[in-house]
């Protein structure tokens, strides 16, 4: 590959990429003026033309919605909450409250996508379908949709997300985390794939035609852009449209396809008719896919077919592999080629967005690939049969069960250990790196050598199996409240061994684990089933290994089915009961527990378990409470049964509540630091005065992880250490520097 070539390349992917920023920069005033035009006027004198589909959430349905004036001209665009769903297209007038965006990132983002607030509906006034041609496009989608009975199972979910692009069944099912943990949610995502097949079904009929290549060309692509128009319009599947239509009218005028050109021109006509597209990560994710594949798919699927070239020369291999598995492997060899290309392309995407990086990707996509092929296809052929009910029932039956086959799969694979691995990089090195690399591998284009490919592969499986030893061997002893909002999560960690109690309230606790080197927990305890302390079970399945789950005694049956589900998938079994007196070991650590001393179910504050800690090794030394929202009445009972006693470290019962403790127990317990577990502007305004006041009265250092981030309390010979993530406030800097 020349260096002009490659100059060209890459010069035509920067362009691209500065004209959409440039544009999108531009037209940030339309959304200040929209912002100021809809702060004036009521919600009800608008119209809400709805814009995809929503997805559900904890407050009801959200999604985004055009907002249209007089005679139905654009005022501007809003995220849309509503207690029920709303359908794609649907017209709706009602009584709701106007919110602008705030100057967080979450209000940033949204500016960057052209939305001026959100709207919160109250009462919807009407609500109609769209009219002409769209209405009747989304009209046969609704039909379709109901024939395949998406809330019923899994298999049907993903077929209604497949090949109507409906996400929201997906979601509610709870099978997204599923389809991120393996790296995969590009292939219910509508996009050149799901175009790819379609256009081979009707080549292969429009084939047995009189027509010529233009009409047939013509006619596919119609058919094209209403399937496009079919499934929501998603930027993904818009983009795949917009470049088939500029290779099919490349190919009219006698012009060579070239999907990097396609790919550039159809991203800089999505942003010439929309500039706040650059803003949507599913845009920026298909674009930035397709044109590393574009680069370097075809580089990658070489260099992995030249790795895989010794075992077919072998002459072991020779005998025994017939030519039918050698041309499959290197089938396989393309594919995961690809794969590996599209997901190093978009890290610097994912990876900030998300947190996270799927390790089983590539084995993932090379495995469902053509499961997902096979259900894809025989969807369409369901929904083109949706009004011959009779035809469409064994096509469906047979369509639902391959999808079922998928989900069983995709499930299996999420399962597995480390299929997925919490992250946290900033965006600007990763793009740095990608570009460098980029720029030298695409102007040298150096010729893969089976040796040299062989020896890079080795370097870096050693590299790799050294830092997950080395995580999972070489803890250092350390206890940390870890930050994740209006929830609890300590890890105890020494060595081999480490044990998390409560897992926080969703993503956090996994993102935090991951800051600090975690991959295999021996324990989760759970100090009760409440879910702020246990809500983030279901996200740590499929990012690290657990052995087993620890709930107080009574509360095993108890559980709810959703957290009994995830409990099952985390660490394969059903949780386990511990008692009061029971000791658990975590390297030179051991957690007593000392409350509750009689059956609970695990429902109430006061059901919490208590957990004494004690850590000894050669001249280190250190004493604590775990305390869950355990408040001064079970401090009491515990102080009586002469469980607890002086400590060096206390972890604040209910975040701090004004009834956590006495001003005498925290005399009682003369802690050297206490550490409160809150969310910054919580609603309770934990941690209260009263507790902060109490604690640091008998010379405490008080810390909350709203205020300094995950806390961490070190052994010591002299007494505990503490580091924070955030600077400490003056006065708790002051206390703790005695330390």
């Amino acid at each position: 590959m020349s260096i002009r070539h490659a100059s060209l390349a890459l010069a035509l992917v920067l362009v691209t990429a500065l004209a959409g920023a440039l544009l999108a920069w531009l037209a940030l005033g339309r959304v200040r003026a929209a912002t100021d035009a809809l702060s004036t006027s009521p919600v009800s004198a608008w119209t809400l033309e709805v814009e995809g589909d929503m997805t559900e959430s904890e407050r009801g349905w959200r999604g985004r919605a055009r907002v249209l004036g007089d005679n139905n001209v654009e005022v501007g665009r809003v995220w849309l909450s509503s207690p029920n769903r709303l359908e794609c297209g649907s017209l709706v007038t009602c009584v709701g409250r106007f919110r602008p965006n705030g100057d967080d990132e979450w209000g940033t983002t949204s500016r960057m996508q052209g939305l001026a607030g959100t709207v919160s509906i109250v009462r919807v006034s009407s609500e109609s379908q769209a009219k002409g041609l769209l209405g009747v496009v989304l009209c046969a989608r609704r039909a379709v949709l109901a024939s395949f009975s998406p809330y019923e199972s899994d298999g049907a979910a993903v077929l209604a997300g497949s090949v109507c692009g409906d996400r929201a069944p997906i979601n509610s099912r709870k099978l997204d985390c599923a389809f991120a943990t393996c790296g995969v949610s590009h292939l219910v995502a509508v996009s050149g794939g799901h175009l790819a097949i379609l256009a081979g079904a009707l080549a292969a009929l429009l084939g047995k035609t009189s027509m010529g290549p233009a009409a047939r060309g013509s006619l596919a692509l119609g058919v094209i852009c209403l399937f496009i128009v079919f499934c929501g319009a998603p930027a993904s599947a818009v983009r795949a449209g917009i470049m088939s239509c500029i290779s099919f009218g490349g190919s009219l005028v006698g012009r060579r396809s070239h999907a990097l050109s396609s790919t550039c021109a159809a991203a800089l006509v999505m942003a010439l008719l929309d500039p706040f597209v650059t803003g949507q990560l599913g845009f920026l994710l298909s674009v930035t896919s397709v044109v590393g594949i574009c680069l370097f798919g075809g580089y990658a699927s070489h260099a992995l077919d030249v790795f895989t070239s010794g075992l077919r020369r072998s002459g072991r291999c020779s005998t025994t592999v017939t030519h039918a598995l050698v041309r499959l492997l290197s089938t396989a060899c393309e594919a995961l080629g690809v794969s590996l290309v599209a997901q190093l392309f978009t890290l610097p995407l994912t990876v900030p967005a998300f947190g996270e990086v799927s390790l089983i990707a590539p084995l993932a996509n090379l495995m469902l690939a053509p499961l997902f092929t096979a259900l894809v296809s025989l969807g369409l052929v369901a929904a083109v049969l949706t009004p011959l009910t009779a035809l469409q029932a064994p096509v469906l039956t047979v369509a639902t069960t391959v999808s079922q086959g998928f989900c069983g799969a995709l499930s299996a694979l999420a399962r597995l250990p480390l299929a997925c691995l919490p992250m946290e990089v900033n965006a600007a090195p990763m793009l740095v790196a990608l570009v460098a690399t980029s720029v030298a591998l695409y102007g040298f284009w150096p010729v893969p050598r089976h040796r040299h490919l062989v020896c890079g592969v080795a370097a870096l499986a050693g590299a790799l199996v050294l830092t997950l030893l080395g995580l999972r061997l070489l803890q250092p002893a350390r206890v940390c409240v870890l930050d994740v909002g209006q929830g609890d999560a300590i890890l105890v960690a020494d060595g081999s061994s480490a044990v998390l109690v409560d897992t926080g309230p969703g993503a956090a606790a996994s993102q935090a684990l991951a800051r600090q080197g975690i991959i295999h927990l021996d324990a989760i305890v759970l100090t009760h089933l409440h879910d702020d302390h246990a809500g983030g079970v279901d996200d740590l399945v499929g990012r690290l290994g657990c052995d087993r789950v620890l709930v107080a005694e009574g509360v095993a049956g108890q559980i709810p089915k959703d957290l009994s589900e995830s409990i099952g998938r985390l660490s394969g079994h059903a949780a386990e009961e511990v008692s009061y007196g029971d000791t658990l070991r975590v390297g030179a650590f051991s957690l007593r527990v000392v409350s509750p001393d009689a059956t609970v179910d695990g429902t109430e504050n006061a059901d919490s378990l208590v957990l004494a800690l004690t850590y000894e090794h050669g001249s280190n030394k250190l004493t604590g409470l775990l305390t869950g929202d355990a408040e001064k009445d079970e401090m009491s009972a515990c102080q009586a049964r002469g469980d607890v006693g002086d400590i060096d470290f206390l972890k604040v019962g209910h975040h701090g509540s004004e009834i956590s403790l006495t001003p005498v127990q925290a005399a009682f317990l003369d802690p050297e630091v206490s550490v409160a577990s809150a969310g910054e502007g919580n609603r309770y305004g934990h941690p209260r005065e009263e507790c902060v006041e109490a604690l640091e009265g008998v010379g405490s250092a008080f810390l909350c992880t709203k205020d300094v981030g995950t806390v961490t309390v070190w052994p010591g010979a002299r007494g505990p250490t503490v580091s924070t993530e955030r600077a400490v406030r003056r006065d708790a800097a002051a206390m703790a520097s005695g330390l």
